[in-house]
């Protein structure tokens, strides 16, 4: 139920931002198949079980490390390691595409991220610091290059499967990875108290395995013929000021995200919760995001500039931030309910930032930049966002890890504040001058 929920939100996201945009086809039962649905269905399975499985941990995980001896920046670095895996394969597995079909980079990527999943519940097992902390990496390495694998041939496959959907099902695609982001925590808290630290791994794991066998069985024939057009260069795409700003809005906003996946579980120990209780916590700043995307898909969507968006989110997630630890210079103790009302605010500044950074992108393209609205130009940016939200998800566990060990949580929080301030006097500027950079800065198309 949750799942359709979100879908359907995602829809009328979708469907709102493209109201200025060429119309893309909604699916129709009298238009698509019963193969292009069973398609469907395994391509928004994987995504969510990728995501639940990659962020399942956050509760427990750091606890763990603890126990074992490992220090905050290094098990940072072992949360982060899986984006940066992700942030570099993709573009090889890319490539790998014109030789070898999108359907069994699907199949063998699930195998793969599910298989390092269940070998991760095994992690306990080993008493020495530094075995641990070497399989730790190892595993999570294998698990990146799978998901990294699963995603290329997925967001591959959609524009093959479905060419007149492409906008439509990118955003059910990413709701359900968003919503196994959200499951993922409560899920693992919940079966960590069930089970100890294996039964997370195991289950989500397992689940993962069965959707590799599933895509075994649907999809023997999908991805057999791929489009070998050339696509736009990435490289003359983001050489242009307005993308540029907004590479660094969608980063953020995984960086935070990122940050507190590795260090909010330690801020919660004060409060003494249960597993449970903090893997619910987790999930806040994903469920308002879930909720008000719609809300800035139809603002988006009546014409209103996005990067203005962009700047209001950016002002509300600093707002938030002051709050969440709470900052050092502000005369404040912290308390549990100021961490929840925090990351609520959080979770509506990062909707409106992602949502507005890439409508921007995607009008400027087509309609500044003058690239053409087909699915090389869709990929194009897509490649852009993902990559973005690859390298702020990199960048935010490791930096987190590093800073809690160093100056703790609420001093951490001041790091990632100034890079909010950043951006949003970035976005001010560009939004003062925008117009005049545009017009002595040449096409590069």
């Amino acid at each position: 139920m949750l799942i359709e929920r979100s879908i359907n939100c995602s829809v009328s996201f979708i469907q709102s931002c493209n109201e200025g945009c060429p119309k893309s086809r909604s699916l129709s039962p009298k238009t698509t198949s019963k193969r292009q649905w069973m398609v469907l269905a395994v391509l928004a399975y994987g995504n969510f079980c990728v995501a639940a499985c990659v962020s399942l941990q956050a509760p427990f995980f750091p606890a763990e490390c603890d126990k074992k001896g490992v220090t905050p920046e290094v098990y940072g670095l072992i949360f982060g390691v899986y984006e940066l895996v992700i942030l570099f394969a993709s573009p090889l597995f890319g490539k790998l595409l014109s030789f070898i079909t999108p359907n069994f980079f699907l199949q063998s990527g699930l195998f793969m991220a599910g298989g390092t999943t269940i070998l991760f519940g095994l992690l306990d097992h080993i008493p020495d610091t530094f075995d641990f902390t070497l399989f730790a990496f190892v595993l999570r390495i294998f698990e990146g290059l799978g998901a990294a694998a699963f995603l290329t041939a997925c967001y591959t496959l959609m524009p093959l499967e479905f060419p007149e959907n492409i906008p439509f099902l990118f955003a059910c695609l990413e709701t359900c990875f968003g919503v196994g982001l959200i499951v993922g925590p409560t899920c693992g808290g919940a079966l960590f108290e069930l089970g100890e630290y294996p039964m997370p791994f195991i289950v989500l794991g397992g689940l993962m395995l069965l959707g590799s066998v599933l895509a075994l069985i649907v999809l023997p024939e999908s991805g057999d013929q791929t489009d070998c057009k050339k696509s736009p260069s990435i490289f003359k795409f983001i050489t242009d000021y307005g993308v540029i700003l907004d590479i660094i809005t969608i980063a953020g906003v995984l960086n935070l995200i990122g940050f507190n996946a590795a260090s909010l579980e330690q801020h919660l120990r004060q409060f003494a919760l249960s597993p449970t209780e903090i893997g619910s916590i987790f999930i806040i700043t994903g469920s308002i995001y879930a909720l008000t995307s719609p809300l800035w898909g139809k603002i988006g969507g009546k014409g209103e500039r996005p990067r203005w968006m962009a700047l209001f989110g950016s002002v509300t997630t600093v707002i938030g931030l002051l709050l969440l630890g709470p900052t050092t210079f502000l005369p404040l103790k912290a308390e549990l309910w100021l961490v929840i009302v925090s990351l609520v605010i959080v979770g509506i500044g990062m909707a409106a930032k992602l949502v507005g950074a890439y409508i921007a992108a995607s009008s400027d393209a087509t309609e500044r930049r003058g690239y053409p609205n087909e699915s090389s130009t869709h990929a194009m940016i897509s490649a852009m966002y993902f990559s973005s939200c690859s390298a702020g998800a990199f960048v935010g566990p490791s930096l987190g890890g590093a800073l809690l060990g160093s100056i703790g949580y609420r001093a951490a929080t001041d790091v990632i504040l100034f890079f909010e301030i950043f951006t949003v006097i970035a976005l001010i500027v560009y939004q003062c001058f925008g117009p005049k950079i545009h017009k002595s800065q040449p096409l590069l198309i």
